[in-house]
């Protein structure tokens, strides 16, 4: 192997050397971006939850109050 053959090699090597750091970085920025996307969920999750909670209170609630309306307009047409 000569000097431009090596030459040509350490020009690959550090060609390489380069790609795998901007690689690196590349998937060390995905892993925290990935992070952070898993603690969006779980808290979006949270809120689904609190929400769905929230939904099933006022369907509740809003049942009770109809049922109590019907029953004063009952009790208005039966006096």
């Amino acid at each position: 192997m000569d000097a431009m053959a090596i030459a040509q090699l350490k020009r690959q090597m550090a060609w390489h050397a380069e790609e795998v750091s901007h690689l690196e970085r590349d998937v060390q920025s995905a892993e925290l971006a990935l992070e952070a996307g898993k603690k969006k969920v779980d808290e979006l999750k949270k809120k689904l939850v609190i929400s769905k909670r929230s939904l099933d209170q006022f369907k509740i609630d809003v049942m009770k109050a109809e049922e109590e309306l019907r029953r004063k307009a009952s009790d208005a047409r039966r006096r």
